[in-house]
């Protein structure tokens, strides 16, 4: 009897080790997206994008802690002039609407990168991290950014596979709205597997008693 108690006394264990490694999944996602808010926008090459009103690109993608969003105001250098980018969007997630706004890139001249702020709802979402770029082409100077968005700090309670969603009413977006999924399955896995011992070690338990 002390036996199966502490069977299934590891398997409530495990099954909460399993709940911790839904937050621990993320991270490894994190790693998987390979994205890093540095100015160096490489890591989007194999990202999904979308093309927008103006011959502008965008890119949305998530995990279970953050949302990640590019955008580059003219990737095919056949635009004339400053061209900036939006100064506010609407992030969706799930049923929850939020107002995302960059701060001013005050001082970024032309080649330059520079970190700006984020803000939600008019609040400065101190750990949300974003990058402007204005590069200089032949025509003239314009805008990449490039911004991670820790859901948390959104006051968004992180569940998995839910729907996120992000426009901009400025013409540049031309009415188009990027979507993604965030969402993990670690924490089930881990969950199985405690059962899985926990069935196995009942079914050794009842074996020897039958043998006795």
């Amino acid at each position: 009897m002390r036996k199966v108690f502490w069977i299934l006394l590891t398997c409530v264990s495990l099954i909460w080790v399993g709940s911790a490694a839904t937050t621990a999944r993320a991270e490894t996602t994190n790693s998987k997206l390979n994205i890093s808010i540095d100015g160096d926008f490489s890591d989007w090459g194999d990202k999904p994008m979308t093309s927008l009103d103006g011959d502008a690109k965008a890119s949305l993608v998530a995990n279970d802690s953050t949302v990640y969003f590019y955008m580059n105001t003219n990737p095919n250098d056949n635009k004339h002039g400053f061209v900036s980018l939006p100064n506010s969007y609407s992030l969706k997630v799930g049923d929850k609407t939020i107002s995302i706004a960059l701060g001013k890139a005050r001082g970024l001249g032309a080649g330059k990168t520079k970190p700006v702020t984020v803000s939600a709802n008019g609040r400065t979402i101190s750990r949300a991290q974003a990058m402007i770029s204005r590069p200089k082409d032949s025509h003239g100077n314009y805008e990449i950014v490039e911004m991670g968005l820790p859901l948390h700090d959104l006051g968004v309670v992180a569940t998995s596979s839910q729907n996120i969603s992000m426009t901009s009413s400025d013409a540049t977006f031309g009415g188009a709205t990027l979507t993604t999924t965030g969402g993990s399955t670690g924490g089930v896995i881990l969950v199985a597997a405690g059962f899985s011992i926990a069935i196995v070690g009942v079914v050794k338990v009842a074996r020897r008693r039958k043998v006795a």
